[in-house]
């Protein structure tokens, strides 16, 4: 548990310190590969879909493998310094912290245009609603998911598989993004990858819905949680937006029927702006924060029961 947690500060300190990873970008090739996959194999099918999906994942993760038993027999610390830096280049926690910070800087100076470009970073697409209090909003649920998805959901498959597990949860989100069943060409085909990342999901989601909810404002986080999570058609985005809005007090939770189908909520108890997209931030932070510090604290008692004993 301990090499666990030490593994996980020294990837965390490494994403701090070096954020931009010099420029290197692990996973554009996987991206491109992942498109040529998909050119050859979408036929339209789902059973297309499931056998790209295994052509994407099962090599990388067998190359994991190898690399990983081939480094144990060198010496543990090279295996080491590999788990540290597969689960570093997993994280992303400070690109998404400066990514958010220069919307909220664009919105602060009026820049709404620059806003929704840097927007894009995060979610591909920018905002619905083209106005300030709009491409606020679409930010903030942009981090509230990504702080799942490129921070806790990370570490815990970290924490379950090795670095195994890390490489699993970023790949699936990949493919999920680029083939999930949004658009008429992956209907069918990108049922698998859209599947595949709500199962490995479900569980990181709902941990850090409950972290939002700890480190922000729990009640209103855990109503807003079980008034409106249906309001959300993913079954993962669901409760980090539900708790994450109740936390940050951004949701109006008592308005509306529960389980009632909206894609994009609008009773909001105020208007989202500059400072709200900081707040998210800060939010994120808090809970990897807090986590990290329950890891320290159960890893301190550990020792003191060993030389206690």
């Amino acid at each position: 548990m301990s090499e666990i947690l030490i593994a996980i500060l020294l990837a965390v300190a490494l994403d701090r310190l070096v954020p931009d990873r010099r420029g290197f970008k692990m996973f554009t090739w996987y991206r491109d590969w992942a498109e040529s996959i998909e050119q050859r194999f979408n036929g339209g099918k789902r059973v297309h879909g499931i056998g790209a999906v295994m052509l994407a994942i099962v090599p990388i993760l067998a190359g994991i493998v190898l690399i990983r038993y081939i480094l144990g027999e060198l010496g543990w610390i090279l295996q080491f310094v590999f788990d540290v830096v597969v689960l570093y280049l997993c994280l992303d926690i400070c690109r998404l912290g400066k990514v958010a910070a220069s919307v909220s800087e664009a919105l602060q100076t009026g820049k709404v245009q620059e806003a929704d470009q840097r927007l894009r970073e995060l979610n591909g697409k920018g905002a619905p609603d083209f106005t300030e209090a709009g491409i606020a909003r679409t930010t903030v649920e942009a981090v509230l998911k990504q702080g799942n998805s490129l921070v806790i959901s990370p570490i815990f498959w970290f924490i379950l598989l090795g670095p195994l597990g890390a490489v699993l949860q970023r790949l699936a989100c990949i493919l999920d993004r680029m083939w999930g069943h949004r658009y008429e060409r992956f209907v069918e085909f990108g049922w698998a990858a859209a599947r595949f990342d709500d199962l490995l999901g479900w569980v990181p989601a709902r941990i850090t819905a409950l972290s939002y909810a700890i480190m922000g404002s729990f009640e209103d986080a855990l109503h807003c949680w079980r008034r409106r999570v249906g309001v959300w058609s993913d079954i993962n985005s669901g409760p980090l937006l539900a708790s994450g809005f109740g936390a940050m007090h951004l949701q109006e939770c008592d308005t509306g029927l529960e389980g009632e189908y909206e894609e994009r909520p609008s009773d909001l108890a105020v208007i989202p702006d500059a400072g709200h997209v900081q707040r998210a931030m800060a939010l994120v932070w808090r809970v990897l924060l807090f986590w990290l510090g329950v890891g320290i604290l159960m890893a301190g008692a550990h020792l003191f029961g060993v030389f206690a004993g």
